[in-house]
């Protein structure tokens, strides 16, 4: 797959990452439908967004088309249990992608827009994976453990959607902590604390890297 290419897919999934984390709260909340469509186009981009072997990519291909399959089969049959199989299958899926694309960062030489747009994935896909696993454990309280505690204490009142944890999820990565939502369960405290570690390390890192990477081709020239 040529560099071109990589960079087309590269953007559109980025933009699929933009569309659940900024548009999708404001225009779509209340559309299961879009949701929909924008967990499969993620799906399918991450597939052909990085250089993958063969061998590699036949696995993400077939775990990719479960996870669609999970992903519409939800849609039409509303079933707790089916949704926390959907969610867990996506994380798997898109953790999986998300290691690789750090790994092709830290392997990299040069820094291409490729690789730009490979790192402001990576920080979307950590702020998503978050969200998925807080609302899965949601779920999981209530008809796994038959718990009527909440997990999360949000401000206001009525049912939550994702975008209630993608909001969750990236203020705890930015470390903002407006206060207006807390974990109350061992698992959400956990898994908050893992994602505000995982972002800021992520940007150090990732910081430190590009700017090797940068001055070392520099000095090059």
């Amino acid at each position: 797959m040529t560099q071109n290419k990589l960079a087309r897919n590269n953007i559109i999934l980025l933009i699929c990452l933009l569309i659940i984390v900024f548009l999708y709260p404001l225009l779509f909340v209340h559309s299961r439908l879009i949701l929909k469509i924008i967990f499969t186009a993620i799906i399918l981009s991450g597939i052909f967004s990085l250089e993958f072997r063969k061998r590699t990519r036949h696995i993400l291909i077939t775990f990719g088309i479960v996870t669609i399959f999970l992903n519409w089969l939800s849609f039409f049959i509303i079933n707790d249990w089916l949704i926390i199989t959907m969610y867990f299958s996506f994380f798997c899926f898109n953790l999986f992608i998300t290691v690789f694309m750090i790994r092709h960062i830290a392997k990299s030489k040069n820094v291409t827009l490729t690789i730009l747009i490979n790192s402001i994935n990576c920080y979307l896909f950590i702020g998503v994976l978050g969200a998925v696993l807080l609302a899965n454990e949601e779920i999981l309280r209530k008809i796994g453990f038959h718990l009527d505690a909440e997990g999360i204490n949000f401000a206001g009142s009525g049912a939550q959607g994702i975008h209630d944890y993608l909001y969750f999820s990236f203020v705890t990565m930015t470390t903002l902590g407006y206060g207006d939502v807390t974990p109350v369960s061992s698992f959400a405290k956990s898994t908050t604390i893992l994602i505000a570690i995982a972002g800021q390390l992520y940007l150090t890192i990732l910081v430190a890297m590009l700017v090797g990477k940068f001055l070392s081709r520099t000095q090059l020239d």
